[in-house]
């Protein structure tokens, strides 16, 4: 009876473990256009992407302090 479980326990970590890896989406290629967006800027108006478009610009995401990367 407790071999049945330890593999039921396996299969059932075995599939979370794949579902998390298989749904996390790709990074994105170096030189691929960015997805649309619209962000606050620091006075609060918004800034959308495609007011740039035609214009070289450079996009860098601050990592969240305190975490790896």
């Amino acid at each position: 009876m407790l071999r049945i479980a330890l593999i039921a326990f396996v299969l059932v970590a075995a599939i979370l473990f794949a579902s998390r890896t298989l749904s996390r989406p790709s990074p994105p290629v170096v030189g691929s256009q960015a997805p649309e967006f619209t962000l606050p800027s620091q006075d609060g108006s918004q800034v959308s992407l495609r007011d740039y478009r035609g214009k070289w610009i450079v996009l860098y995401f601050y990592p969240k302090d305190q975490t790896p990367g």
